[in-house]
């Protein structure tokens, strides 16, 4: 993701003239050192000052400029919220934060970088708009979408490489979800390289339980989010799990669950996400996955617990 990310960058600023960088010293972590040497005027270094680097996006953006202002997630937002609060939405200023090394997948980098708490963050704020991701091709897309939009977003990366699991084919829409699989007993809806483990989860099932279906639906837009596929999916299955790398407070699932409650629509619900706890140290993704209860055998079994 990080590399679709940094490579899409560089092809953009090629035609867009007013496509800056804002950088916290994390330029080859995000991979801006192409981006860097062709347009060098247009790189800002801020060096470890989150704040005054969000006040710096903003100033340019003020400018008329696209701004993007890089860092990992629990740098930026979560050290900065109150200057994109007050300068970047409250002037509703086309800065793009980019948060790396979100959720989990941290790797070596362990417990105090990942960031679970980012989406809660972002969503709350007036004029936010908040993307997460499949993974490295849907990275390219809606780089590419909201470079165009001049409206604050908030774009979620990995660390790690991950499975390519978006259709090339589709194209990204601000405020759409993609059915990735269609299936008729359980919805899964997520967002992020976690849905992969909807995936496997399928392919245990096919063996165990044929004719058990799951529909696949990627929520890469979390704000504004697609409601109606959604809910269009659940009213033919009447069960829906939510899984996401995430706290579950303030996380998709508590806003799908508000949604509902308002609608005439009650399906069985589960939300499969971080309890309430920070995160810890690991090298293998999936053994935290497993531990958080958010991995492949916990989504089993909450299926065949929703079924």
């Amino acid at each position: 993701m990080r590399q679709a990310f940094g490579q899409t960058i560089d092809q953009l600023a090629k035609n867009n003239p007013n496509l800056y960088v804002v950088s916290m010293d994390l330029k080859s972590s995000l991979f801006l050192s192409d981006f860097a040497t062709h347009f060098p005027s247009r790189f800002i270094e801020c060096g470890i000052a989150e704040a005054n680097a969000a006040a710096v996006a903003a100033g340019l953006a003020k400018s008329g400029k696209t701004v993007f202002l890089c860092s990992f997630a629990c740098f930026s937002p979560a050290i900065n919220w109150a200057v994109i609060r007050q300068s970047i939405c409250y002037n509703n200023l086309d800065v793009k934060i980019v948060g790396s090394h979100a959720g989990l997948m941290t790797g070596e980098l362990g417990a105090t970088h990942q960031m679970l708490e980012d989406i809660a963050l972002m969503s709350t704020l007036p004029n936010m708009e908040v993307f997460a991701p499949l993974d490295a091709l849907e990275t390219k897309k809606i780089t590419a979408v909201i470079s165009k939009s001049h409206r604050p977003a908030y774009l979620r990366l990995v660390r790690p490489s991950t499975p390519i699991i978006s259709n090339p084919k589709n194209s990204f829409t601000i405020g759409k979800s993609n059915i990735l699989k269609k299936g008729k007993d359980v919805t899964i809806i997520g967002y992020g390289p976690i849905l992969y483990q909807a995936f496997e989860a399928q392919s245990v099932l096919q063996n165990q339980k044929p004719n058990i279906s799951l529909e696949i639906i990627n929520c890469s837009s979390i704000k504004p989010l697609d409601f109606s596929t959604i809910l269009k999916s659940v009213k033919k299955t009447k069960r829906l799990i939510c899984i996401e790398d995430h706290q579950k407070n303030g996380g998709l699932g508590q806003m799908v669950a508000s949604l509902f409650l308002s609608s005439t629509i009650k399906p069985k619900f589960i939300h499969l996400a971080v309890d309430n706890q920070f995160g810890r140290s690991a090298k293998d993704i999936y053994k935290l996955y497993n531990y958080y209860g958010i991995g492949k055998n916990s989504l089993l079994a909450t299926i065949k617990k929703i079924l």
